[in-house]
């Protein structure tokens, strides 16, 4: 039995980097707070983690340490079927749908795979040898086995190639539907919308890469292309996350440092604020941060402060938030198809078409005719 090979070069180096960065972010979502749909942290981490766990094994594989710990050969195998429902789950996050117990038969796949592979998983490490080998060193001979049970009766490990495909192809079309549909919504968030947007495309890369990998290398031995792209997008998910983040915001956070304003004074600001949405008062044409202030009986300063550190926006992103939400619902009644353009925007609080229109276009990446023709005929 072969125990003494390792190899290293600048993939194994990599690799092993990628490995890192997926399980610190895993732990970086799972500490996180957030103000908003704090259940999308968990299903990032828990994507993060199996994208972790996927490239461990691939490392393991590749840099020949798997010999050493062969208990754990294909243990992340029935990760592929979590990926795909994972990564539709975030989108619906993302869009800002609520959870439902009836959401987790998206992870029952991965459930009963990960129950049939139990069967190997409790084979002799000579079988999960014989098994490592004949995927990456195909050249090595056997070793006799006697196999207490089957490791593979349905002969689906056989087929898991093809089923993963398969499987992340539905999830792909199901996210990219949902997408669809989001992108006409009343109320999309649009910086999650630009996040969600980034994972579909990814995934469906990674979908072309993985059928060119299969096509093109036998067994797994192209896997370590496959892994050097999950940590391609591991780094720009961490680049990402650190660039937009309030924690490389020195000047908002020197700027409140000295505030005497609680948490419960911002939670009861932040409910004053709903109130007050809900009264549209951003509809107002004079809507501005004093008078917004005076209105909920607090200071300018105070207000600012809420919508920065709690909702993460300036008051003029927030006021022009709410007003294109507005004009969106507007464009989207059939019943209101009959008002102008000019009508939609003093509806929501703009004096000026092109004022609207501009504000429209910044934030859904089209003009209020363009929208409504979309929204009326979906």
């Amino acid at each position: 039995m072969v125990t003494d090979f390792f190899r290293f070069d600048w993939y194994t180096a990599v690799l092993l980097a990628g490995v890192v960065q997926g399980f610190f972010l895993a732990l970086l979502f799972l500490a996180k707070r957030p103000h908003r749909q704090p259940y999308h942290f968990l299903l990032l981490a828990a994507l993060v983690f199996c994208f972790a766990c996927l490239l461990l094994e691939i490392f393991l594989c590749y840099s020949g340490l798997m010999f050493r710990v062969l208990q754990l050969v294909d243990f992340s195998e029935p990760i592929n079927f979590a990926i795909g429902p994972l990564t539709y789950l975030l989108f619906r996050s993302l869009s800002g749908k609520d959870w439902t117990r009836k959401q987790w038969l998206h992870l029952l796949p991965f459930g009963l795979y990960f129950l049939y592979h139990l069967l190997f998983t409790l084979q002799p490490e000579a079988v999960k040898y014989n098994g490592y080998i004949s995927a990456y060193f195909p050249k090595l001979e056997h070793l006799p086995v006697s196999y207490p049970v089957h490791p593979d009766p349905l002969r689906l490990s056989e087929s898991v190639n093809e089923l993963t495909i398969l499987h992340i192809t539905l999830y792909l079309v199901l996210g990219y539907i949902l997408l669809r549909s989001y992108r006409t919504a009343n109320n999309p968030n649009l910086y999650f919308y630009s996040w969600a947007k980034l994972l579909l495309f990814f995934y469906a890369a990674t979908l072309v890469l993985l059928i060119t990998i299969k096509l093109t290398y036998e067994r797994d031995l192209g896997d370590h292309l496959l892994a050097m792209f999950l940590v391609v997008q591991l780094f720009y998910i961490s680049f990402k996350i650190l660039t937009d983040s309030s924690f490389f915001q020195p000047v908002v956070q020197a700027k409140y440092e000295k505030s005497a304003l609680s948490q419960e004074a911002k939670q009861d600001l932040l409910q004053k604020l709903k109130s007050a949405e809900a009264e549209k008062f951003y509809t107002q044409p004079s809507a501005s941060l004093p008078n917004l202030a005076k209105q909920l009986h607090t200071s300018p300063h105070y207000l600012s402060q809420v919508l920065n550190e709690c909702l993460g926006k300036s008051f003029f992103e927030y006021l022009a938030e709410l007003r294109i939400q507005e004009a969106k619902m507007i464009l989207a009644d059939p019943a209101l198809y009959h008002l102008k353009i000019e009508e939609v925007a003093e509806e929501t609080g703009y004096l000026s078409k092109s004022a609207f229109s501009a504000a429209f276009k910044k934030q859904t990446g089209q003009t209020p005719g363009e929208y409504r023709k979309t929204a009326i005929i979906s």
